[in-house]
């Protein structure tokens, strides 16, 4: 049971408390009580996180491939499986790029190259083939290696494997998924460049 003086401290501590929050809001009497959130004001709230973490993971996702030995470590065995991905892709953009030139320069009306197929483990990969980790090739190989010529894609086969093949950068488009990781990649580490890959 509480006694008179300890009555008597509380009501002091609450009317001294009544008389702060008073100075307070006559302080700044224009000063907004705080609202509920309307349903599309937390709708909004909810992209703007998921957007903000899209955009977080994206570029972390990337700095594996822009600079896989500094991200992963000098000895990881991810970072060499990136930088031999990274060197098949570059290999294979070479030969390609080759063999169009060498057929516009020497084909004939009866001989030149039909279908100009190349070999690649990277078809075998899942994370390229089927996952969401291409793009990330591709735009280390745009931006990275200044290899704007062709933009490298799987076709898939009629027996369900890929094909590994190269597109104009003029009649290529990324699918808008690819489309939204290319902007991201491009906005926070090539803000400058002028040609994009979407």
């Amino acid at each position: 049971m509480a006694t008179k003086h300890e009555g008597l401290n509380l009501v002091k501590a609450v009317s001294a408390f009544s008389r702060k929050l008073e100075r307070f809001t006559s302080a700044n009497p224009s000063a907004e009580p705080a609202h509920a959130m309307t349903a599309d004001e937390i709708r909004q709230k909810k992209i703007d996180y998921y957007e903000q973490d899209f955009k977080l993971s994206v570029v972390n996702e990337y700095k594996k491939f822009r600079f896989p030995y500094k991200t992963l470590g000098a000895h990881a065995p991810a970072a060499d499986a990136i930088a031999n991905d990274q060197q098949q892709l570059l290999a294979a953009y070479n030969i390609h790029k080759a063999v169009v030139e060498a057929d516009t320069q020497f084909r004939t009306t009866d001989t030149f190259v039909k279908e100009n197929l190349i070999a690649s483990p990277l078809v075998q990969m899942e994370q390229y083939t089927m996952g969401d980790s291409f793009v990330y090739l591709q735009c280390w190989l745009f931006y990275e290696q200044q290899a704007k010529a062709y933009v490298p894609y799987f076709a898939v086969q009629q027996d369900g494997s890929y094909q590994l093949r190269f597109a104009p950068l003029r009649s290529f488009k990324l699918g808008y998924k690819e489309k939204e990781v290319a902007a991201v990649i491009k906005a926070a580490f090539y803000p400058s460049e002028t040609v994009d890959i979407f």
